[in-house]
Parts: structure tokens; sequence; C-alpha cells
């Protein structure tokens, strides 16, 4: 059982950080589906909370992106990066818990903060480029949204609520619906989940923790002589190369 989220600490350095970025861009673009409610939660028992035109800086304001990025031919080998990260400690803490609730522990692999995703996505709005800008803006929209909602229906901020409120906040983003919460708060930040998802999914995956996870292995050496393609794999490659009219060597 992941125990809860106080204080995040972080977990990866920067240059680990730059690899995630250029592995997860194509990864990131997983699971952006959606409709799935998570909780259970009676409607008629919650709180109705006074409406809000705009969120509350609540978890406090990031620091400017002041800084350029590392140009179209980055250095992976020995990368650096020359933007700061800049998410308050607030913003880390709900975006530790948040990330935990979809990838949580269990008794296969570590949860989401524990491997580092909130440091991933730390670096990826920070980052001084127009994908990360737009994605920037969303998710600390998203953030504040839960934590002022948290507050306004609960009284208590997103990291101290228990995980069946929690997940109630999160069956009004996913369905897009905020009579689920008593229609209290500001406008629901459409999108912000599935965007969050995404690049938290697609970052944990990066991990080597994440790739045992779904059992891939990668470059392994074989010990001895090379035993060859299987039956299948000839047997497959063999229907091909007939489609195509050419013969096996």
């Amino acid at each position: 059982m992941t125990p809860p989220i106080t204080d995040y600490v972080p977990k990866i350095d920067r240059r680990t950080a730059l690899l995630w970025l250029a592995g997860t861009l194509s990864a990131a673009a997983c699971g952006d589906g959606g409709g799935t409610t998570t909780t259970e939660t009676s409607v008629s028992s919650l709180p109705v909370a006074r409406p809000l035109k705009k969120p509350k800086q609540l978890l406090g304001r990031a620091s400017r992106v002041t800084h350029n990025g590392y140009g179209l031919d980055p250095n992976l080998t020995n990368p650096t990066t020359p933007w700061p990260r800049t998410m308050t400690q607030a913003q880390l803490n709900v975006t530790a818990a948040l990330a935990d609730i979809i990838l949580p522990e269990d008794d296969r692999s570590p949860a989401a903060s524990a491997v580092g995703v909130p440091d991933f996505i730390d670096e990826w709005v920070s980052a001084p480029y127009p994908q990360q800008a737009k994605d920037r803006e969303l998710i600390f929209l998203g953030l504040e949204w839960l934590e002022n909602t948290a507050q306004l229906i609960y009284s208590t901020g997103f990291i101290s609520a228990s995980y069946e409120q929690q997940t109630t906040l999160l069956d009004a983003l996913i369905n897009n619906d905020k009579s689920q919460i008593g229609g209290g708060g500001f406008a629901l930040p459409k999108g912000f989940f599935i965007r969050f998802r995404q690049l938290a999914v697609g970052a944990y995956y990066t991990t080597e923790e994440g790739k045992a996870d779904v059992g891939y292995q990668g470059n392994v050496a074989i010990a001895g002589d090379y035993p060859g393609p299987s039956a299948e794999a000839l047997a497959h490659l063999n229907t091909k190369l007939a489609e195509l009219g050419l013969a096996p060597r």
C-alpha cells in the first residue's frame, strides 16, 4: 500500500528526466480513453459548494519559464537541461497523489511517485516548447481545480482527502459533469485528466520498473550459439516471401 503523499521528494535527476522526455514523446499518446467512473459515491450525499468564477492560487505560483531549450539536436549521451524545474512543492504533492491514483502500487510494481513520475511532469511543464507550454496551462489549471474543489466540498486539501473523495472529484473530470460533486467549483478543466494520464502513463512505462511490469526485456544477451528463429517465425517469413514472389535463402 502506497503511503499518503505529504511532501513529495524528487526521485530522478535532470539527466534521467531529459531521457524520459525523449522517450515519452511517443509513449504519451497512450491512455487517451475516458468515461469510466471510479467510485459510486452518491451525489445527493455531497454538500453543494458555492460556485467560483476562477480558481484561487491555493497551490502557489510556479516559476516562470524564461530559459531556452536545448535545440533540435540534444546530446542524449551527456544530456543537460538548460531550464529549471518550475512546479511548487504544493503542485508536486497533488501531482504525486493523482499519479498514484492512476498508477498505484501493487504486488508487482511500485507506485508512480516511487519512480519519479511527478519529476517528469515537472520537467515536461517546465520545458520551453509550444506543446509543453500548452500542457503547462492545462495541467496547472487542473491541479488548482482539484485543490479548490476539494477544499470547497470537503474542507480539506486534495492530498488530505480520502480516496473516495479524491476519486469522486476525478469522476466529475472524467465524465465532464460537475453535478457529480453537487455542481460546485469553477469551470471544469476539460481534457486535463486525459492529458495528465497520458503523461503519467507514458513516463511510468519509460522507467525500468514500468518496462518490467509489462514484461519488456529489451536487448538480452544469449548464452551460447545463436539458436536461430523459431519454427513459427520461419513459417511466417516464408509465407510473406511467397506472397512477394520471393524464394527464401
